[in-house]
């Protein structure tokens, strides 16, 4: 009986075993060998998956946006406004779950390197372009939601580019940490002086 493989998963491993690899190196200094001897398999294998290391990244790229997007809308889904005191903590508290996560959750370490080679790789452009009108989208219908129909389209750019900033933040290790549980009120500080 032939062997059955659930060839989406492998893929799966095979850009997870990616990750791991840009851990401790750079993405551009990553090899196809590298990757198969992390994921635990024959480079050859790999080629079966990913026809080229442009392949491979391309196909992260999609998984980064289609991940990213993921965790922001369920968490939307998943935290009702009525929990919460206010409008203001509503939102600090999705900033905040941005900025730190779940306890158990794993967040993707490689987002920042994408968004870089956007600028290199023109179906990495198309992915990335294609990743901000989703965030972009999500958070327009959150703060819909929450706000009603006088928010839209501007103040979800404001929340993407927060979102972004956040994401950049944290891959660089540069959030102290002290502002997670109230990133929109210090904004609104900003704007009250």
């Amino acid at each position: 009986m032939p062997l059955v493989v659930d060839k989406d998963k492998v893929r799966l491993d095979i850009l997870m075993a990616f990750e791991k690899c840009m851990h401790d190196t750079p993405m551009s200094n990553v090899s196809l060998r590298d990757i198969a001897k992390e994921a635990g398999m024959s480079h050859a294998n790999l080629l079966n998956y990913f026809s080229c290391k442009d392949d491979l990244i391309v196909s992260y790229a999609r998984y980064i946006k289609d991940y990213i997007g993921d965790l922001c809308s369920e968490w939307f889904r998943t935290h009702s406004r009525k929990r919460y005191k206010s409008n203001l903590n509503y939102m600090n508290a999705f900033m905040s779950y941005l900025a730190s996560g779940k306890v158990s959750e794993i967040r993707r370490n490689a987002t920042t390197q994408t968004l870089v080679l956007s600028q290199y790789n023109t179906e990495i452009a198309e992915i990335v372009q294609e990743q901000f009108r989703e965030w972009r989208r999500i958070m327009e219908d959150g703060l819909v939601s929450i706000y009603g129909d006088e928010v839209g389209h501007k103040e979800a750019e404001v929340m993407v580019t927060l979102v972004a900033g956040i994401f950049l933040c944290n891959y660089t290790h540069a959030l102290t940490g002290k502002a997670n549980d109230n990133f929109i009120g210090l904004f609104a500080n900003l704007s009250n002086s």
